[in-house]
């Protein structure tokens, strides 16, 4: 692997995971990724953006998943030095948008479009090819208003494919971008996506960017307000209030070092096992900036669970949050589970204050581990006829990305297996406590191979939260509510 596709350092703000990286060496991880063959998706994070996923867990699970996230906000880079782990500095779609449509140019990948308006997107492509000898922008989507989920994402995602495009800049708008980066960045082929926002529209002069003095010192909130005060002073308002609230909340996980944590003290050297079929860590001590000896991961390849024995944490800032993040993201990458065993206040209290705890079970004892993983392990999904061509599948798990491809093998296997006979697929969700766009992707192709059929996909049993999911992803407008009896 090459040395710039190498995660770099890790700090968390507010529930999201920031790379600390320069423009200059993001730029050589965007060339590096867009001459392999592995999809990527990079994240551009405001403190507006922040805001939204630290209210909606599926856009924050996107995020922290993603392969880079960089800080578009001076807001972030000052909390980041309040917090423990200081960012270098302020990474924006703005600034990185040209300067990677001159290295596409110089290295020969083609540049692909999607979102605004055609005309926009026209504009632009006559500006960048004619401004950035050698580039080559080779389609232009502009798609319908509406859903994402309601667009021909086959045909945009197989006209992608076919483009050759090495780059895909996204401009929906976020949340809207994001999702549907990480519901469909695998099918297009293109190594590298980015949402970009308004950034085209910066390049064909329909936005203008605040004067330099006002980027650098954090005054760019400013000038956007000013130019759209009746939209953007609400917006900014209510960020406001989120940055001060969540802040607070973190900075005081912090600090409550004394009375959760203890002092700090000498704890034995950190271990790491593996036994069986689970891989065992240890954390101890003071994990902060500086000092995260005491926060091992485990060796790769994973090729089994990991159970993190937080006991012997005492105190953990946004740097030791950020080696945490890294763990997740460790076992995500391998499709692996993470539970972590007999966490301490101080520890539990840092992750709750920035909304990890969303992202993996805390449990008392290695006997309980071993349950949840044992119940998690066995509590897949199936499918049975029950009559008059009624076809019932039960998901017992999150359906997420990490799930993805199960999930679609079991609805294609419930349609196929009873193509004869089938008229309605009732997905069962009472055992579902979450559900993201990539799997929403899914459900939505099942649905489609139904209505060519003459059938129809219905939801059932969700939960009042899995409700509130559905309704962020539009998808309670487009498949029915199961009306009828649940099987015995």
């Amino acid at each position: 692997m090459s040395a710039l596709l190498q995660e770099p350092p890790l700090t968390v703000l507010l529930g999201l995971p920031f790379h600390d990286l320069s423009l200059t060496e993001t730029l050589a991880y965007c060339a590096t990724a867009m001459q392999g063959e592995r999809s990527h998706f990079l994240v551009t994070a405001n403190v507006d953006f922040t805001t939204q996923a630290y209210k909606d867990l599926d856009l924050r699970k996107i995020v922290f998943f993603a392969d880079r996230v960089v800080c578009d906000g001076m807001p972030l880079v000052w909390l980041s030095r309040w917090l423990g782990h200081p960012l270098r500095e302020r990474v924006t779609g703005s600034d990185m948008v040209p300067k990677l449509l001159e290295i596409c140019g110089r290295d020969g990948c083609p540049v692909y479009f999607f979102g605004s308006d055609r005309a926009t997107l026209e504009e632009a492509k006559g500006i960048v090819e004619t401004r950035f000898p050698g580039l080559k922008v080779v389609g232009i989507d502009s798609p319908p208003m509406g859903a994402v989920i309601e667009w021909d994402n086959e045909a945009l995602c197989a006209k992608m494919r076919a483009s050759g495009a090495r780059l895909l800049l996204v401009c929906l708008g976020c949340p809207k971008q994001e999702r549907w980066i990480w519901a469909h960045h695998h099918e297009t082929g293109i190594p590298l996506s980015i949402g970009v926002g308004a950034s085209l529209d910066f390049i064909t002069g329909k936005q203008k960017r605040a004067p330099r003095w006002m980027q650098v010192s954090g005054m760019e909130w400013f000038w956007r307000m000013s130019g759209s005060p009746s939209r953007l002073a609400a917006r900014y308002y209510k960020d406001f209030l989120f940055l001060l609230a969540a802040t607070s909340q973190q900075i005081l996980s912090q600090r409550r070092r004394k009375v959760l944590g203890g002092a700090a003290r000498h704890d034995p050297a950190p271990t790491q096992s593996k036994v069986g079929e689970l891989n065992r860590i240890a954390w101890h001590g003071d994990l902060q900036q500086g000092g995260l000896a005491g926060a091992p991961l485990p060796s790769a390849p994973l090729a089994a669970p990991v159970l993190l024995n937080a006991g012997g944490v005492t105190f953990i800032d946004s740097t030791g949050l950020g080696q945490l993040a890294r763990l997740i993201r460790q076992c995500r990458a391998a499709g692996q589970l993470l539970v972590v065993v007999g966490p301490t206040a101080a520890f539990r209290a840092a992750v709750v204050a920035v909304r990890m705890d969303s992202l993996f079970p805390m449990v008392d004892s290695e006997a309980a581990a071993l349950d949840w993983l044992a119940n998690h392990e066995t509590s897949g999904g199936h499918h049975k006829l029950i009559d008059d061509g009624v076809v019932w599948v039960s998901f017992n798990r999150a359906l997420d990305a990490l799930y993805h491809d199960e999930m679609t093998a079991l609805l294609d296997s419930a349609i196929a297996t009873n193509a004869a006979v089938i008229r309605s697929l009732v997905v069962d969700l009472r055992g579902v406590e979450f559900i993201d766009s990539r799997a929403v992707g899914g459900l939505i192709r099942a649905w489609k191979t139904l209505l060519s059929m003459g059938g129809n996909l219905f939801l059932a049993g969700a939960s009042p939260a899995l409700c509130e999911i559905l309704g962020l992803l539009h998808l309670d407008k487009i498949l029915p509510t199961w009306e009828g009896d649940f099987p015995a």
